[in-house]
């Protein structure tokens, strides 16, 4: 039996060897090349406009992502179109990324005397009045939360007292560094103890999962590999898709989304850091049949609410900031 070395031989012996005369040919050209020309020739503009071209259609065949200005979608604004060139083409796409980015960062968890701090930018269509958006459109607020979970605390803007409220066993409520130590990072495992925890939530399985997703993602502040493992939870439920959207801060960012009747609840993450950047509520419009809910008359695409994620961090004492 042949071996690979003689084969590579066998496949030597019948290519022709080069000769000198070869070479000093090949030595004069190189040498003729290497002398600059007296003077540089501009391409005809056509010519630049076609490698102008070119070079785009090898920069998006490549994967690599073109920033382009996109219109804002502030408070009670529609979608922002997206560019052809969207770099993440679904929600699984975006979890994968979010996985490779997070596996060298290590996991930070607070000691159970310490408290997660984070701190949101809220914003509630008056329209779609409900208990968050009370009569302020627009505010901020603080929220610790201890590291093994036995107490909270609430600081909305404009006020200098915090709120206290002991931790609960409630999983709806269980978004303390504690619980999310207890959650697997393997996606299949942490999809069957989410919809364990999500149970008692009153709506369909998928559904269940998001809300209870989303809740740990904009209120826990978990660690990169435990986000990217919920990420990847999110892209495998039924209904989800994904847009490129602007935060309330007017961030741009990917939007991981669920439909839901009239209503889209949406995830917002940075395309670039994987990091949380958000959520939304927004109006997709209501049927004919649907009219005279609170919600048929007002425009689709209008946003019903929406939260910025403006600080994250670990603090020894409810109060205090990062």
């Amino acid at each position: 039996m042949m071996n690979d070395l003689d084969l590579v031989r066998d496949l030597r012996s019948q290519v022709r060897q080069s000769e000198a005369g070869d070479l000093h040919g090949a030595r004069r050209r190189l040498l003729a090349s290497m002398t600059p020309e007296p003077r540089r020739r501009r391409l005809p503009r056509p010519v630049l406009r076609v490698a102008a071209v070119g070079a785009l259609g090898i920069t998006i065949a490549a994967g690599v992502t073109v920033v382009q200005n996109l219109p804002t979608a502030g408070p009670g604004k529609g979608t922002a179109s997206a560019p052809a060139w969207l770099s993440v083409a679904n929600a699984e796409t975006l979890a994968k990324r979010a996985t490779a980015a997070a596996v060298h960062q290590p996991d930070v968890y607070p000691r159970d005397d310490q408290w997660v701090y984070v701190k949101w930018d809220f914003y509630g269509s008056s329209k779609f009045a409900n208990e968050l958006s009370e009569k302020v459109p627009r505010y901020t607020t603080e929220l610790w939360v201890r590291g093994d979970g036995k107490e909270r605390a609430l600081r909305k803007e404009g006020s200098t007292t915090l709120k206290r409220r002991a931790g609960g066993e409630d999983p709806r409520l269980r978004l303390d560094p504690a619980y999310l130590r207890s959650l697997p990072l393997e996606p299949s495992a942490l999809l069957e103890r989410l919809e364990k925890d999500a149970r008692e939530i009153p709506v369909p399985r998928a559904q269940a999962v998001f809300i209870h997703t989303k809740l740990i993602l904009e209120q826990g502040a978990p660690p990169a590999r435990l986000r990217a493992a919920l990420y990847t939870v999110l892209s495998r439920l039924d209904g989800v898709g994904v847009e490129r959207v602007r935060d309330l801060l007017d961030r741009e960012g990917v939007g991981i989304y669920m439909d839901v009747e009239d209503t889209r609840r949406e995830v917002i993450v940075d395309p670039n850091t994987y990091a949380l950047l958000g959520g939304r509520t927004v109006h997709l419009g209501g049927s004919p049949s649907t009219s005279a809910s609170p919600n048929g008359g007002s425009p689709e695409g209008e946003v019903m609410s929406s939260v910025a994620q403006v600080a994250t961090g670990i603090v020894d004492n409810a109060g205090d900031v990062p």
